[in-house]
């Protein structure tokens, strides 16, 4: 009888838990997956305009190229660029999220336009990862600067590094969406 009681408790418990996991997300409190990738989509696409402004700082910068005017302004240039097509594919990745409603759309579907958004992703970190290194192979090449190269360095492991990380948060809420549980 005990024992009885015992799993009773507990059941009560677990019911609860839920409960206030579910009135987290009801009340905006939790997230899905679907609303983590579209809010980080936007965000990053948000962060990539901002990174346009940077790339003007590099053009009017005199101390940056000091020797060669005409490849600071190409080097910003292509960078502003850069940031263009990422805030582009950013967006539209926000929107292709955003547009799928688990609601009204059949579950074959909402797995299926994930499984595209997900390919696109990918296909964009295709697209863009040898434009960004292209950008920094020339500006490491023209700077005859030591700390600058090694500030490049240090830059290229921390881009890597969280680079990785916030490829790995995509892909597990890729994962997320698209698991049968």
């Amino acid at each position: 009888m005990d024992n009885l009681k015992k799993d009773w408790q507990d059941t009560n418990v677990a019911i609860q838990t839920e409960s206030n996991s579910y009135d987290k997300i009801i009340n905006g409190k939790r997230h899905t997956a679907l609303e983590n990738l579209a809010e980080r989509y936007r965000r990053f696409s948000n962060i990539a305009l901002v990174l346009i402004l940077l790339s003007f700082s590099w053009i009017f910068n005199p101390e940056m190229f000091p020797d060669n005017h005409s490849l600071r302004i190409a080097v910003g240039i292509s960078f502003a660029v850069y940031a263009l097509i990422a805030s582009i594919m950013d967006r539209w990745l926000y929107q292709g999220i955003r547009g799928i409603d688990v609601v009204t759309m059949p579950v074959s579907e909402v797995i299926h336009k994930a499984l595209f958004y997900r390919k696109r992703h990918l296909q964009f970190i295709a697209i863009l990862l040898p434009i960004v290194l292209s950008i920094i192979g020339v500006m490491a090449w023209s700077m005859d600067n030591l700390y600058f190269r090694l500030g490049i360095v240090v830059g290229f492991i921390a881009g890597v590094a969280i680079g990785l990380r916030q490829l790995l948060a995509f892909l597990a809420d890729y994962r997320a969406i698209t698991s049968e549980d």
